[in-house]
Formats: structure tokens, sequence, C-alpha cells
């Protein structure tokens, strides 16, 4: 199960899964965040002109931000389908995604409200057969809560479940899609 961590950690599962004390309780400024979930401003990082890259680091981005909008739909009813979820995920990323549903099934548990997150690509290289980027993230999940199925009532996330944590992200672009392919978690607040 820790390899679902991640996730499970976002959605508070009480499952057996490694955390760490402490974290950060701020949320980022939600002012500065559209309406899709797991989003953030758009970056002040070097514009057009002065990076060659912008326009390749921005559709990535918007995969990345597709994928994490798709998790929130799956999680808020606790199944995969109808969602599109496998269009922006594929192997571990996808993996991940779908066990973690599975366990909020058999939980009884689904979530509302969404996380928040200021993602940055970190690396990217078009230049490759198969074009790969790296996003490294910052996921505040201090708004997304788990809820029981059939009651509604809130379920309390573990002890000392971290608020706000960062996640490093590898994606490849397959045809003119972007998709996460693996997600690791880092035990740290952000």
């Amino acid at each position: 199960m820790a390899r679902y961590g991640i996730l499970t950690i976002a959605v508070g599962v009480a499952l057996s899964v490694t955390s760490c004390s402490g974290g950060d309780d701020k949320a980022p400024d939600e002012s500065k965040q559209s309406s899709t979930p797991a989003t953030s401003p758009a970056p002040s990082k070097p514009s057009a002109s002065s990076d060659p890259q912008a326009a390749d680091k921005r559709d990535v981005l918007t995969a990345y931000r597709s994928y994490w909008h798709e998790q929130v739909k799956a999680y808020s009813k606790a199944s995969v389908k109808d969602t599109d979820l496998d269009k922006y995920a594929s192997a571990d990323a996808l993996g991940r995604a779908e066990g973690d549903v599975l366990s909020l099934q058999k939980a009884g548990v689904v979530t509302r409200g969404k996380p928040t997150s200021n993602p940055e690509v970190t690396r990217i290289d078009m230049d490759r057969q198969v074009p790969q980027a790296t996003i490294n993230d910052c996921l505040d999940v201090s708004k997304w809560i788990s809820v029981n199925r059939k009651t509604g009532k809130t379920v309390p996330p573990p002890k000392g479940q971290l608020k706000r944590y960062t996640t490093t992200i590898e994606a490849e672009k397959w045809g003119k899609q972007w998709m996460m392919l693996k997600v690791t978690s880092k035990a740290r607040t952000c």
C-alpha cells in the first residue's frame, strides 16, 4: 500500500501508509487559483521570447492540470468510470490513481473539495524521439477532505498527515498528448 501513499495521504484515507508529522496548514492564496483542481496561477517564468520551450512547458502543465482534474473527479465518486484519467495518465501514475480509487471504494469513502497546486516544469527534453519532462509540485490538500460515502460525515485524516507536500512527476509526449507516467511523493512539507 505504500505504493499508493501520496494519493492515499492526499485524500486522508485511514490506511496503513507512511506519513510524516508536521506540515504547514497555510493554503496558497486561493484568489489566484483557477476553478480547476490542483491548478496554480499562470507561471511568472521567462516569456516565450526568452524561453524557447515556454509553449512546450505550458502544454505539459496543461496536461498535468487535466490529470489532476480527472483524479479529483474519480476520487469524489470513488470510481474512474466516466473520467478521462487514462487520457492523461499511464503506467505508474494511472495505476496509483486506480489503486487509490479501489482503496476509497473498500473504505466506503469519497472526497470533497480539491487540492491546490503549484507545478513547475523543471526539465524538458523535446529533442528525444519521445519527448520527456519532469514536473515538481507542491500539493496542498488542506481543503480536500474525505467523507463517509453513506453518512457524509468527515473522516478524520491520519495523525501526522502532511497538509502540503512535494511531488515529482515524470511525463512523456505520446503523439500530441503529454502523459503522466510516474508520480513520486516526497515525505516533506513544501
